[in-house]
């Protein structure tokens, strides 16, 4: 399965997540879904987030033109929100997932779903 494919299907197949993104811990892109707006600044940001997260909490984060205000976070899962969208960045050995859910969707499924696959991919070493 290709990163691209982790976005498409494991991410945004079951409509649970809106936007989604794979980094890696550099900073560097290597999948997002289609539309999904990131910017050098902030994807900088999502890369220290877990580490210190005063990054966030300070000044949040915009991603797809919304700023993200930081609600909990800790050294696997950061968590933003904006009105009734959520973002969740989850750390996994060598990626970081994006992933937003919007005003149509339900935060604990989403959170679910990144979960999962932050979990799986952990178990087979990325």
């Amino acid at each position: 399965m290709s990163w691209q494919d982790y976005v498409d299907v494991q991410l945004l197949g079951n409509g649970t997540i809106r936007h989604a993104a794979m980094i890696g811990h550099d900073g560097s892109i290597w999948a997002q879904s289609a539309g999904f707006k990131m910017d050098q600044p902030n994807i900088t940001k999502v890369t220290q987030a877990h580490a210190n997260p005063g990054v966030v909490q300070m000044g949040g984060l915009t991603m797809n033109d919304k700023k993200f205000m930081f609600i909990r976070g800790d050294d696997q899962t950061v968590i933003l929100k904006k009105a009734t969208s959520t973002m969740f960045l989850r750390k996994t050995n060598q990626t970081i997932i994006i992933a937003m859910h919007d005003e149509e969707q339900v935060p604990e499924p989403a959170s679910l779903t990144v979960e999962k696959l932050g979990e799986y991919l952990e178990s087979v070493g990325y």
